[in-house]
């Protein structure tokens, strides 16, 4: 039965290797490719008849589900991405048969592979075993200062060559609005999180007070956004370091945070995300030892008021914080029942912080609320999503309340500029007419036109988020590549600059145009075998539900309590704009090594390993 099985599975797998992501007949499938085919059946049947005869049953029994899952979003998400954006290829066919069966088969294989891989990890940094080992395990003790300095500073080395490379580094279409209210260029809105344009305006009172150049300035902010965002990850990387993990798995984990392109580029771009993702990196580190201590009995403070901090940051560095602040914290008090008063005086304590961020402060720079319509991405794209599929079959009253909702379009051509992955063109038309009902009455007639059409709603809502859970799926934007320039009546002296005004792109010299030459930053690394998936938000996405399924198993609830606050930003991911947007999913690029840590050290039902002495 087993080697049936191995045999099965790695014919199927060799199939759907050979059919790639476009339907097709079999002999077109095999067409000039046997020798790569026979190949690739006997690699995938030698290994598959290994683990089916090596790895336990226990395994199985969440590898082969789990990796069931994951071949249908794999297909959903190559459906949803095809210029039709629906799930066509989810129908029964030949070929949708053996691409999922195949996808299944390579996904379980692998997925239990690394299940019985974080069952023999033990945890336990070495003492001895070269350098490497030994730097790893210096940051363990009870004064690292020394091993974290070095740490630091490597980090930023390996970010100065994208510096360099992007000289003076690059500016975001976002950060001019915050721009523009510290140039007194319009009113403050808090459609820029009110803490960030802050720091820009901190930025800004800089640049006149030291009369900087635009590049000298721009070099500036991306230089301290360096070596502020290489701290927080110096900073988690000690941490996971404390908590136990063992030195090969510390340096894999390294390796993700310094040498990942993504990190390194978004490191350099000034724009809300990265102050953002460092405060998030704290916030979670801080959950993360709240747990450790309330498992050893410890009553420390500091782990409390670490997050409650960070909390805090984050509720001001970007408006969705709030929401994974407030909702995450409060959740917080299930797993820390055991000290639920502590839990609900941080609860508070961000209620009250927020409350005088959101009010007193607000109301003293005369901040003006943003567009409404920037909370409804979502019924807003199932409803241009319904009239494109059935505007010649709507009824009077749909279609006289789907023109109410859009300005320059109607239900008849509001279909022509509906994007799937990509809410901003249907949001921005919505806008202008939004005042012109109310929330109850608009969520009346969207509710009305989701009840009789649901599957073009969940169609929308499945286009527009994809990015996000779909293994291998692109971002929509991508990296940010290049510099945004003439926005808001502002203009900077500065190279290599998308141009708002008539949306060009300035000509790149230098590495950034060898670099989008050969797209090193987009489809070019992509197409590297292995490597190329980090460069899609859906497979962090995943790398975090393995590593959550690995503290489901051990019964790890305490140690998971991280999560909470992790699936409310998921959930805000979900709600926005963009399918997979790469600035959007940095928090979750950023804290993998969290979630594979605690994976990591976690023990069966029981608490997190017991850190060395000192950590």
């Amino acid at each position: 039965m087993r080697v049936l099985i191995a045999a099965a599975g790695a014919f199927v797998a060799t199939l759907a290797l050979c059919a790639g992501t476009t339907p097709g007949s079999l002999s077109e499938v095999l067409d000039g490719g046997g020798l790569v085919a026979l190949a690739a059946f006997a690699a995938l049947a030698v290994g598959g008849w290994w683990a089916i005869g090596w790895l336990p049953t226990a395994i199985w029994r969440w590898a082969v589900p789990l990796g069931a899952v994951v071949a249908l979003a794999e297909l959903a998400g190559l459906s949803l991405l095809r210029e039709e954006a629906d799930l066509w290829l989810l129908r029964p066919s030949g070929w949708s048969v053996v691409h999922v069966l195949g996808t299944a088969y390579v996904s379980a294989v692998g997925l239990a592979l690394v299940l019985h891989l974080a069952d023999l990890h033990q945890g336990h940094p070495a003492s001895s075993g070269g350098a490497l080992a030994r730097f790893a395990a210096s940051l363990a003790r009870p004064r690292p200062w020394r091993s974290l300095g070095i740490l630091w500073g490597v980090i930023v080395l390996c970010r100065l060559p994208y510096l360099l490379a992007w000289w003076p580094g690059l500016i975001f279409f976002d950060t001019y609005r915050s721009l523009s209210y510290a140039r007194g260029l319009g009113p403050w809105e808090s459609y820029e999180p009110v803490g960030h344009s802050l720091l820009i305006t901190a930025w800004n009172g800089v640049w006149q007070l030291l009369g900087l150049g635009d590049a000298a300035a721009l070099a500036m902010a991306a230089s301290v956004q360096v070596l502020t965002s290489s701290a927080a990850f110096a900073f988690m990387l000690w941490r996971v370091a404390a908590w136990g993990v063992g030195p090969r798995t510390w340096w894999a984990l390294w390796a993700w945070i310094a040498l990942l392109p993504v990190l390194s580029m978004s490191s350099i771009t000034v724009v809300k995300d990265i102050p953002f993702m460092s405060a998030f990196i704290v916030f979670l580190v801080g959950i993360v030892e709240v747990s450790r201590a309330i498992a050893r009995g410890d009553r420390a403070w500091w782990p409390w008021v670490l997050v409650l901090a960070s909390g805090i940051a984050t509720m001001v560095l970007r408006n969705n914080g709030v929401h994974v602040v407030l909702l995450g914290v409060a959740l917080l008090v299930i797993p820390f029942r055991r000290q639920w008063k502590r839990a609900l005086a941080l609860f508070a304590g961000c209620v009250v912080a927020y409350a005088l961020y959101a009010f007193p402060l607000a109301a003293a720079l005369g901040v003006q609320p943003g567009p409404k319509t920037e909370a409804w991405s979502v019924p807003l794209q199932q409803i241009a999503r319904i009239a494109d599929d059935h505007h010649a079959e709507l009824s009077d009253e749909d279609r006289a309340f789907v023109d109410s909702v859009f300005t320059a379009w109607s239900v008849d051509d509001v279909g022509e500029h509906y994007i799937p992955g990509f809410a901003d063109p249907i949001k921005l038309d919505a806008r202008t007419a939004w005042e012109e009902r109310t929330t109850g009455e608009f969520l009346a007639g969207w509710a009305r036109l989701v009840t009789e059409y649901p599957g073009s709603a969940v169609t929308a809502t499945l286009a527009n988020t994809v990015g996000y859970w779909a293994p291998g799926a692109p971002s929509y934007d991508g990296v940010v590549t290049a510099s945004w320039n003439d926005v808001r009546g502002i203009h900077l002296d500065i190279p290599f600059s998308h141009s708002g005004a008539d949306g060009d792109v300035a000509p790149a010299g230098g590495v950034p145009a060898f670099a989008e030459r050969h797209g090193l930053l987009d489809e070019g690394y992509r197409a590297i075998p292995v490597v190329g998936l980090t460069l899609s938000p859906g497979v962090v996405t995943w790398i975090w539900i393995v590593a959550l399924v690995v503290l489901w198993r051990r019964r790890a609830g305490l140690d998971a309590a991280f999560a909470l606050p992790a699936a409310a930003l998921m959930a805000t991911f979900l709600a926005g704009p963009v399918s997979g947007g790469m600035r959007y999913a940095l928090g979750f690029y950023a804290t993998v090594p969290i979630v594979v840590a605690v994976a990591a050290v976690a023990r069966r039902q029981g608490p997190l390993a017991r850190p060395r002495v000192g950590a």
